[in-house]
């Protein structure tokens, strides 16, 4: 069975989310554990999924083809 790319693509566009999801929550329980409010857990935790994703989507689209860079 022949997948396409564009089906390949939006699974992997789910997968990382899903990956994304669950590693914020891993990132705001750490930082709960290492004394952390539960407000300033979850801004360092977005601020981390926020930059993985961004990386993500880069890395997509040099994947597909599409010039994203930055100087």
């Amino acid at each position: 069975m022949i997948v396409n790319e564009d089906l390949t693509n939006k699974v992997v566009a789910w997968a990382t989310e899903i990956g994304l999801r669950e590693l914020r929550r891993e990132l705001v329980t750490a930082a709960q554990a290492e004394g952390a409010t539960p407000r300033d857990a979850a801004i360092v935790a977005d601020a981390c999924v926020d930059a993985a994703r961004r990386i993500m989507t880069e890395l997509l689209a040099l994947r597909a083809g599409v010039p994203q860079g930055r100087a």
